[in-house]
């Protein structure tokens, strides 16, 4: 071949391979290449198959959870232990997980051993429910912090009763800035006894009982705590009291704190309501926060082991009471909703004004919380203890302690409480709680003012 026949033989060559570019790049279409599993990741006995062309769009296109499941795997295989930067990187890392609805992938990246085998079955209704989301305001909230962990909640939509369902993730501390995910559990149901604008109304012995609370097997000390403080909010007695240990929490007290609450109107704070002080083994310390308006408090639980369970044996609120004095602003009327009986343990004590028997809004309002208590049975019965100043005669101050307890009588009944089941007595102005009058033999106003009660006993 002569040099000019080989210039002329490559250049056609050329001009065909430079035509053919141009068709296809014009003309051609992208051909999608979809990977192969390899045999070694297909179930026993199945044979490789070739993928199914993918769809364009319409009826065959891929639903949201769908696509969500595929953005989750490929934006992260599972890592459980994996360390974030912040709480809230750790709970979207959850929220994208959850959104996938699929629990085997969501126990793959939250760890086999993160979710316990009581709650698997309702954590798992959670996950897949194709009804429940995320809520869009408020997907997740935090809801305590001790020095080793926080606890963040998941809340879902739509709200089912007085409440959405949640789940709660415990976010270990990791270092000095890092948090991985712990577990994951469920927290206690707690219903409301009666809302707020029922407050003043109770319901009647052998109507609807207030929600109780079903014990979780397993629940630790701070899902109590939470559950505790709810039904304390809530007022809710009966769960309340399943809560804590009746050998050293009284009914007295579980009540005193229900009535502080509700006469301050406060409720729980949104965001982190429980700062857990100590955690060990068998006794965990919390302080729940409460807020009402711009106005905050907080109560102390002490928890024990009792059995197997969690229970709450300590209970303080001396913060709460001086936050209602200082709402009072100082005024006449005492505001201790507990005080020591003379006969051993505590009594509820409602307070009265000058020369007065007649019940204040208040009054009825802590009355309606002991309507509450005395409808979970019929048999139990109150002792009420009517008690005067020393200002008037003996027999005036007699018949004035008498009229304070029959009042309180009068109104459980007209609340719906049987009769039987409060009886009264009188003791005048024989039984001070504190000096009626100063040591230079002055009149005491402040003193006097602890001295015009009635206090509630509970006799069960």
């Amino acid at each position: 071949m002569t040099k000019q026949t080989a210039f002329i033989f490559f250049g056609i060559i050329l001009t065909g391979l430079v035509g053919s570019l141009v068709y296809f790049n014009t003309r051609g279409e992208v051909v999608e290449v979809t990977e192969v599993q390899p045999l070694a990741n297909l179930p026993d006995g199945e044979m490789e198959k070739t993928p199914p062309a993918k769809p364009k769009g319409g009826a065959s296109a891929k639903s949201e959870s769908e696509k969500a499941k595929v953005a989750v795997e490929e934006k992260r295989a599972p890592e459980p232990g994996k360390v974030y930067a912040s709480p809230e990187a750790a709970m979207k890392a959850l929220s994208e997980a959850i959104g996938a609805k699929d629990f085997e992938a969501f126990v793959n990246f939250v760890g086999e051993e993160s979710i316990a085998g009581p709650a698997r079955p309702e954590v798992k209704a959670i996950v897949e429910a194709p009804e429940l989301s995320l809520k869009a305001d408020k997907p997740m909230t935090e809801i305590s912090k001790s020095a080793t962990a926080v606890r963040w909640a998941l809340n879902f939509e739509p709200d089912t009763g007085d409440a959405g369902k949640q789940l709660y993730a415990d976010l270990n501390v990791k270092g000095k800035t890092g948090f991985s995910i712990g577990k994951i559990s469920l927290p206690l149901e707690v219903g409301k006894a009666a809302s707020k604008e029922g407050a003043g109304t109770s319901p009647t012995p052998g109507g609807p009982a207030a929600p109780a609370i079903a014990a979780a097997e397993g629940a630790d000390a701070v899902t109590i705590a939470h559950a505790f403080s709810k039904a304390v909010v809530g007022r809710n007695f009966k769960a309340a009291r399943s809560l804590a240990d009746p050998t050293t929490v009284t009914d007295e007290r579980v009540a005193a704190l229900m009535i502080a609450i509700e006469e301050g109107s406060f409720d729980l704070k949104e965001d982190r309501p429980l700062v857990v002080t100590l955690s060990r083994d068998d006794i965990t310390w919390v302080l729940t926060r409460v807020q009402s308006g711009g106005a905050s408090s907080e109560f102390a639980l002490e928890l024990g082991r009792v059995g197997d369970d969690w229970k709450v044996n300590g209970l303080t609120f001396s913060k709460v009471l001086a936050a209602l004095s200082e709402q009072a602003g100082g005024g006449n009327v005492a505001y201790s909703p507990i005080v020591e009986d003379p006969m051993g343990g505590d009594s509820l004590v409602l307070y009265f004004e000058f020369d007065q028997a007649t019940l204040s809004p208040r009054g009825n309002r802590q009355l309606a919380i002991i309507a509450d208590i005395l409808s979970q049975g019929a048999e139990r019965v109150i002792r009420i203890n009517g008690h005067a100043d020393a200002l008037g005669t003996d027999d005036y101050n007699s018949t004035l302690s008498d009229k304070r307890a029959a009042a309180i009588r009068e109104g459980l009944i007209s609340m719906g409480v049987a009769p039987s089941q409060v009886l009264t007595e009188a003791f005048g102005e024989t039984k001070p709680r504190r000096p009626n009058f100063n040591p230079d033999g002055t009149d005491n106003p402040t003193g006097r003012s602890q001295n015009r009660r009635a206090e509630v006993y509970l006799d069960f």
